[in-house]
């Protein structure tokens, strides 16, 4: 039996992660989250329900910035 988790078996390159959304529920009440995955010099993210945000690596740089002035708060 491997040591590895489940999403370390669908991506053993680690190049995606899922984010809980606080407070944000289904219709079902229960949270939802947000996708990440990089893509060769991108950076996805899929939002509930569905919406894809695609960041340049620039643009990737400036959201990082961007969150981290947010939960510095």
């Amino acid at each position: 039996m491997s040591d590895a988790s489940e999403g370390d078996r669908l991506d053993p390159e680690r190049l995606s992660w899922s984010v809980p959304c606080q407070g944000s529920g289904g219709e079902d009440g229960t949270d939802d989250e947000v996708k990440v995955l990089v893509l060769g010099d991108r950076v996805a993210l899929v939002l509930p329900p569905g919406e894809t945000l695609v960041f340049t690596p620039e643009e990737a740089g400036e959201f990082a910035k961007l969150l981290g002035t947010s939960t510095a708060r």
